[in-house]
C-alpha cells in the first residue's frame, strides 16, 4: 500500500538572489534538502521560451546564454520594480517571482504527495511592500499562506542548534551573509522568544560573482593584455565567444579553489591558448578590496547596534561566497572575533527556517496597492500548475499585458549534484538516485514524469471540458477501446501462424525491428499507428543496423507504455540481448532488441515505475524493480516467480549491483542485501549526492561527487582514499561512473556544459573537457567505442557523444526529442556487436539508435 504522513511535513524556502534552497522536515522528523535536477540549489534565473512561458533554473541559465534579452539571472534584485521585461513581454514582477516559487512547490510535492506549513526567509531589510510581492507570489504559485522569517534569524537559529553555540539573554550575534550576488550583515540579540534584529546593512552589488569577475580582469590586464582576442572573451558576442568565455570563467574558479588548498596554480587561457600562472597572494590582493567592504560594513552594525565586543557570542558565516578563506582571516583579524563556518553555509539560511521561533510579520496572501495594476484589479484566473507534480524546469505561464495565462508545458529535469563533504554516515542524507544503466557500467538517474501515486491531484484546469484532464482521458479511454476493437479484427489476420511471444497472449507489436532481419515483417507492415517522431512504425524510416551509422535509427517500440517510460536498462536471457523498459503504467516490460519480439511482463506493480537496476548474478540476470509502494526481485529470464517482493522503503534508491558476492542495493545511508532486504552493517558509505560503487584497481569503491568536486571513498570506513580532485567551477548536473578504454573513470557534466572525464587512480582530469552548448544535460553514460572512452550524454533535445581524451563532439547530435516528447532515460547495449543506444519518451516511446 501507499504511505501516508500522520502529520504534515513542514517546508522552508529561501529565495536567493542566485539560487534558491528548500528545505523539508518530514513527518517522521527527518530534514533534508529538496533537490532540484539533483542539486539542493535551484538557480533563480527566470527565461522566456518561445511558447510565451517561463522557465526556471539549469534550463533558464542554459537557454539565456543564448538569448539574454529574454533572461532574468537574478529576478530577486528587482524586487522593486513594478514589471520585468523578458525579450518583447513585460511581466509583473510578482509573477516572475512566483514562477521561481511555483517550480518550489511542484518539486517539493512531487517529494512529500501534498504540502504542509511552509516558511519563506526574507532579508532583514525588507519593509511590508516588499513582503508583499513575497506573499502574493506564494500565493500564486500555489504554496498558499506561508509564514515570513527574516534571513539572519534562521541561519542564527540553525547556527545555535547545529554548533550547541550559547548566547547568554542579552547576548548578541553577527550573521556575515555573503552570497554570489549579495551581501548582507546583521547583529542579533538573544531575547525570551528567540532573535531580534538590532542592526543591518548589505550591498546588493557584491557577491562571489564579482570575485570571479575580478579575477578574470586581472589576468586580462596582466596576461598578453594588448591581445585583441581579450574582447571577444570579455564581452562575447557569438556562440563561439560564449562556449570560450565559459570556459574561461571555469578555469578562473577552479584556480581560485585550487589556490584555497595550495600557494599557486596554472590555468588555460582559453582563445588565446596560453596558460597562465595565478598564485594566492594574486588572489588575495584582487579580491582583499571587495572583501574589506563587507568588513566595514560589519563593523558598522557591530557598532549601530550598540553591543561590546564582548557581547557578541558568534559570527557566523552564510552563503557560498562565504567559504573564501581570506574572508574567515580579515573578519577575525578587523574584529577581533573567530567566525563559525560550515561546510555548506549556502544551505543554513533555508534549514534554519524550519526551527526559527521568531517571524516577521507575514502578510495575508492578497493583492498589494504597490503592484502592478493588473494585480490588483484586473480579476486574474487561478494559477495553474502543471499537471502533476512531475520533474520539470518548465514553471506556470505567466500573465502579461498582452496575452493571457496558457497551459504549462512539462521538460525533463536535468540531473545534478551537490553535497557535503564526505565522512562515514551517521544518518539519513539526501541523495540524487543515480542507478545502474546496463548491467555492468554506467549509471544514470531515473525520472518520473507523472504524478506521485497517492498524492494529490492538480487542481483542473479553466477551458472546454475536452481539452480538461478528464476530457482528455476520457477521449483517450474511447481511443484505445477502438484501437483494441480494430486489432480484435485486424491482428489475427496480421499474425496469423506466428508465436504470441510470450505465452500469455500479448501481442508482438512492439519493436519495429529493422536490422537483425531485412526479411522481418515490420510493424509498420502490421499497420500499427505511429508513436513518437515522424517515421516510427514507418519501415522507410528505419535504417539496417548492418548499414547503420551514428544516429541512424534503427528500430522502435510502439506504445510501449501506457504513459511515459520512466526506466530502461539493458541486459541478457542466454546470451541474447534485450531491453528492458518500466514505465508510468506500472509494467517491467522486456523486449528481444534482435527481433523486436514482446519477451515477456513483469506485472507486480500497481504504480509508476521509478527504480530499475538489471545487472549479472551467478550466471542470471537480476532485476530489482521498484515503485512507490512495492519493490520487487526477480530473475530477468523468470519474471513470473519473483525472488521476493516487500513494501518499498522511505529513501531513494541510487545504485544496485554486486558487492563482494552479495547483491546489494545503496538506500539513504545503508547498503541493503537485496534479497532479503537486510541493512548490510559493515559497509560505510561517505556523504554524497551520486554515488556510484565501482570497482578501483581491484577493490570495488564508492566514488561520487560532493560539492561539485569528486571523491573516491573505501566501503569499510567510509573515508575518502586516494588524491584530492580539483573542485569545478560550477555546479555538477550529471555523473557517472565506470571502467572504459582500460581506466576506472568518472565523468562530469556541469551547469556551463563541460563534459569532463576524470581518472580515479590518479585524481587528474581525463583527457580534456568538451563543451555541451545543443542543450542543458540530464544525465550522463559513459561506454566505449572503438576502444575510446566516450561519453553519451542526455538532454532536453536528444543526446550528444563526446571523446573523452579529446573533448571533442563525436557527429552531430540525434535522437532529437524535446518538450512533452523529451527523452526521459537510455541505455546502451550492443547487438551482434553493434553498439546501440535504447531511449525512453515522456510519451510511451521506446527506440533504439545506432552508436
Amino acid at each position: 500500500m501507499s504511505f501516508s504522513n500522520p502529520r504534515p511535513a513542514s517546508i522552508s524556502i529561501d529565495f536567493g538572489t542566485s539560487h534558491t534552497v528548500a528545505t523539508i522536515r518530514r513527518a517522521d522528523g527527518r530534514v533534508h534538502q529538496q533537490l532540484f535536477d539533483g542539486s539542493p540549489q535551484l538557480p533563480s534565473a527566470v527565461f522566456m521560451n518561445d511558447d510565451g512561458g517561463p522557465v526556471v533554473g539549469a534550463d533558464a541559465v542554459h537557454s539565456g546564454r543564448r538569448k539574454p534579452e529574454r533572461y532574468e539571472p537574478n529576478p530577486k534584485r528587482r524586487i522593486d520594480d513594478a514589471a520585468i521585461l523578458l525579450g518583447e513581454t513585460e511581466i509583473p514582477v510578482t509573477s516572475v517571482f512566483a514562477a521561481v516559487l511555483s517550480r518550489v512547490a511542484r518539486e517539493c510535492t512531487q517529494t512529500l504527495g501534498s504540502l504542509g506549513p511552509v516558511t519563506v526567509t526574507v532579508p532583514a531589510a525588507w519593509g511590508p511592500t516588499r513582503r508583499h510581492v513575497i506573499a502574493d507570489a506564494a500565493s500564486a504559485a500555489g504554496l498558499g499562506r506561508v509564514d515570513l522569517v527574516a534571513e539572519p534569524v534562521a541561519a542564527a537559529s540553525y547556527f545555535v542548534q547545529t554548533l550547541g553555540t550559547n548566547v547568554p539573554p542579552g547576548g548578541g550575534v553577527v550573521v556575515y551573509d555573503l552570497g554570489g550576488g549579495t551581501f548582507d550583515a546583521t547583529v542579533l540579540r538573544q531575547g525570551p522568544n528567540g532573535f531580534d534584529v538590532i542592526a543591518v546593512d548589505g550591498a546588493d552589488d557584491l557577491g562571489g560573482l564579482d570575485f570571479d569577475q575580478a579575477l578574470a580582469e586581472h589576468l586580462a590586464s596582466s596576461v598578453q593584455p594588448d591581445d585583441e582576442r581579450w574582447q571577444r572573451l570579455t564581452a562575447p558576442t557569438d556562440t563561439a565567444d560564449l562556449r570560450h568565455r565559459a570556459a574561461f570563467m571555469d578555469e578562473v574558479r577552479q584556480a581560485k579553489e585550487r589556490l584555497s588548498r595550495s600557494a599557486s596554480t596554472e590555468l588555460t587561457i582559453p582563445l588565446l591558448d596560453v596558460d597562465a600562472h595565478l598564485t594566492r597572494d594574486e588572489v588575495e590582493q584582487v579580491c582583499a578590496p571587495l572583501v574589506m567592504r563587507t568588513v566595514r560594513v560589519t563593523q558598522g552594525v557591530i557598532r549601530e547596534s550598540g553591543l561590546a565586543k564582548e557581547q557578541v557570542a558568534a559570527v557566523f558565516l552564510v552563503g557560498a561566497a562565504s567559504r573564501m578563506p581570506l574572508v574567515a582571516t580579515l573578519l577575525h583579524r578587523e574584529l577581533g572575533l573567530a567566525p563559525a563556518a560550515i561546510e555548506q553555509p549556502e544551505l543554513a539560511v533555508s534549514e534554519g527556517g524550519l526551527v526559527a521561533r521568531h517571524t516577521v510579520s507575514s502578510p495575508a496572501p492578497v493583492p498589494s496597492p504597490a503592484l502592478p495594476p493588473q494585480t490588483a484589479a484586473t480579476p486574474q484566473p487561478a494559477p495553474v500548475l502543471p499537471p502533476a507534480p512531475a520533474p520539470t524546469s518548465q514553471t506556470m505561464q505567466l500573465p502579461s499585458p498582452s496575452q493571457p495565462r496558457a497551459q504549462t508545458q512539462s521538460q525533463p529535469t536535468p540531473q545534478a549534484v551537490s553535497a557535503p563533504p564526505p565522512g562515514p554516515m551517521t544518518q539519513p542524507h539526501p541523495t540524487s538516485p543515480v542507478q545502474q544503466s546496463h548491467m555492468t557500467g554506467p549509471m544514470q538517474p531515473p525520472h518520473q514524469t507523472g504524478p506521485i501515486p497517492g498524492g494529490p491531484q492538480p487542481p483542473a484546469e479553466n477551458g472546454p471540458w475536452i481539452k480538461s484532464k478528464a476530457g482528455v482521458i476520457t477521449l483517450a479511454t474511447v481511443a484505445i477501446v477502438i484501437v483494441i476493437a480494430f486489432a480484435a479484427i485486424a491482428i489475427p489476420v496480421a499474425l496469423s501462424g506466428r508465436d504470441d511471444g510470450d505465452g500469455n497472449g500479448a501481442n508482438e507489436q512492439d519493436i519495429t525491428e529493422t536490422a537483425a532481419d531485412d526479411g522481418a515483417e515490420t510493424a509498420g507492415e502490421e499497420g500499427e499507428d505511429s508513436a513518437g517522431p515522424a517515421g516510427a512504425g514507418d519501415d522507410s524510416a528505419f535504417v539496417p543496423l548492418a548499414e547503420a551509422v551514428q544516429g541512424d535509427l534503427v528500430a522502435a517500440v510502439n506504445s510501449a507504455h501506457v504513459g511515459g517510460v520512466n526506466q530502461v536498462r539493458t541486459g541478457f536471457i542466454d546470451g541474447v540481448p534485450v531491453a528492458v523498459s518500466g514505465g508510468e503504467d506500472g509494467l517491467v516490460r522486456v523486449w528481444d532488441l534482435a527481433t523486436g519480439k514482446d519477451i515477456a511482463t513483469f506485472r507486480g506493480h500497481d504504480e509508476a515505475i521509478d527504480h530499475l537496476s538489471v545487472f549479472e548474478f551467478e550466471g542470471r540476470s537480476v532485476v530489482f524493480s521498484r515503485d512507490y509502494s512495492t519493490e520487487a526481485v526477480w530473475y530477468l529470464d523468470d519474471p513470473e516467480n519473483p525472488i521476493v517482493t516487500r513494501e518499498t522503503s522511505w529513501n531513494d534508491v541510487y545504485w544496485a549491483g554486486v558487492q563482494g558476492d552479495i547483491p546489494v542495493y545503496i538506500s539513504g545511508s545503508d547498503t541493503i542485501q537485496l534479497f532479503n532486504g537486510e541493512p548490510i552493517a559493515d559497509i560505510s558509505l561517505a556523504y554524497s549526492d551520486s554515488s556510484v560503487l565501482t570497482e578501483l584497481d581491484g577493490t570495488l569503491r564508492q566514488t561520487g561527487v560532493y560539492e561539485s568536486r569528486v571523491f573516491v571513498a573505501d566501503l569499510e570506513t567510509g573515508e575518502t582514499v586516494g588524491s584530492t580532485f580539483d573542485q569545478l567551477g560550477s555546479d555538477v548536473y550529471a555523473y557517472t561512473a565506470g571502467t572504459a578504454a582500460g581506466k576506472a573513470l568518472g565523468v562530469t557534466v556541469t551547469s556551463e556544459g563541460s563534459v569532463q572525464a576524470w581518472d580515479l587512480a590518479t585524481a587528474e582530469p581525463y583527457g580534456t573537457a568538451g563543451i555541451e552548448l545543443y542543450q542543458a544535460a540530464t544525465s550522463v553514460i559513459l561506454t566505449e567505442l572503438d576502444g575510446k572512452a566516450v561519453a553519451l550524454v542526455r538532454g532536453d533535445k536528444g543526446l550528444s557523444l563526446f571523446d573523452l581524451e579529446t573533448g571533442e563532439q563525436i557527429g552531430e547530435a540525434f535522437a532529437p526529442h524535446s518538450g512533452d516528447e523529451a527523452l526521459t532515460t537510455a541505455a546502451v547495449a550492443e547487438i551482434d556487436g553493434h553498439p546501440v543506444v535504447v531511449t525512453g519518451t515522456a510519451t510511451g516511446l521506446v527506440e533504439v539508435w545506432s552508436l
